[in-house]
C-alpha cells in the first residue's frame, strides 16, 4: 500500500550544545564533551591540533578528569586520537572522507524518498523555502551562510522522513563535518551545481515523486563529492586548512 502524506514529525534530539543547568544531573564530563565536540566541528580545534588536557581544562575552569573522560568518548567517535604526546584532533584520510560521502548518499537518498511520501504540506513548504530565489542570488551570498543553509536544508529533509532511527544515523554521520562544510571553499560554478541539485530535489518532493526524489538526492551527493574531491586536492597543501 502506498504511503500517504501525514503530519507526523520526528524531532531532533535536544540541542547538544546547550549548557546544562544547575541540578540537571549532567556530569562535568558531559559538559566537557559537549564543549570539545562543538569546538572540533566548528573548526575552533583543527585537525592535527594537540589538545593538552590541562589547557582544555583551564579553558573550561575544570579539572583534568572530566576532560579526559570527554576525550575518551570523542576518540570512540573518531573525532580525536591518542598519540604519544597526548590527544590530537583527528584528520580524516581521503578514503575515510569517501566512505563518509557514501554513507551520506545512502542515508539521504532513502530519507528524501520517504519525505516525498510522508512529509506534510507544511514541511514541504518549509523545505522549498530554502531555495526559492534564482540560482544567481546564491552565488553572491557569503560562503559561511551557504554552508549553514546546506546543512539545515538536508536536516529538514531527513527530519521530515518520519524515521527517527534514520535521523539519528544521519546526525552521527553529519558530525564528521567535512561533507556539509564544503561550501566554504567551493568555486562559483560548484555553488551553482549544488544549488541546482537542491532545486531538483525540491521539485521531486513537491511532485511527491519518491523514485525521482531518491534519484535526485543520490545524484546531488555524488556531484558534491566530486567537487569536494577537487577542492580537497587543491587545498590539502596549505598548513592548517580546515573546513569550518
Amino acid at each position: 500500500m502506498a504511503e500517504r502524506p501525514g503530519k507526523a514529525r520526528v524531532e531532533e534530539p535536544a540541542a547538544r550544545r546547550r549548557r546544562p543547568r544547575a541540578g540537571s544531573g549532567e556530569s562535568l564530563g558531559d559538559q566537557a564533551y559537549e564543549h570539545i565536540r562543538a569546538a572540533i566541528l566548528e573548526g575552533v580545534y583543527r585537525p592535527n591540533q594537540r589538545l593538552p588536557e590541562d589547557e582544555v581544562a583551564a579553558r573550561l575552569n575544570s579539572s583534568r578528569t572530566p576532560v579526559r573522560v570527554a576525550l575518551m568518548r570523542l576518540a570512540d567517535q573518531g573525532l580525536v586520537v591518542r598519540e604519544r604526546q597526548g590527544w590530537v584532533v583527528r584528520e580524516h584520510t581521503p578514503d575515510e572522507i569517501r566512505e563518509i560521502y557514501e554513507v551520506r548518499c545512502a542515508l539521504e537518498s532513502m530519507a528524501t524518498g520517504l519525505t516525498a511520501v510522508r512529509a506534510s504540506e507544511e514541511q514541504l513548504a518549509r523545505i522549498a523555502a530554502f531555495y526559492d530565489a534564482p540560482v544567481e542570488e546564491y552565488e553572491r551570498r557569503p560562503r559561511a551562510e551557504l554552508g549553514r543553509m546546506n546543512r539545515d536544508f538536508h536536516h529538514a529533509i531527513v527530519q521530515a522522513s518520519g524515521n527517527g532511527r534514520l535521523l539519528g544515523e544521519w546526525l552521527r554521520n553529519r558530525d564528521f563535518g567535512v561533507t556539509y562544510n564544503m561550501a566554504a571553499v567551493f568555486t562559483g560554478d560548484e555553488i551553482v551545481t549544488c544549488v541546482e541539485g537542491h532545486k531538483r530535489i525540491i521539485a521531486a518532493l513537491l511532485r511527491r515523486d519518491r523514485a525521482g526524489a531518491e534519484r535526485e538526492a543520490r545524484t546531488h551527493v555524488e556531484d558534491v563529492q566530486a567537487a569536494a574531491s577537487r577542492r580537497l586536492d587543491a587545498l590539502r597543501m596549505p598548513a592548517g586548512f580546515y573546513l569550518s
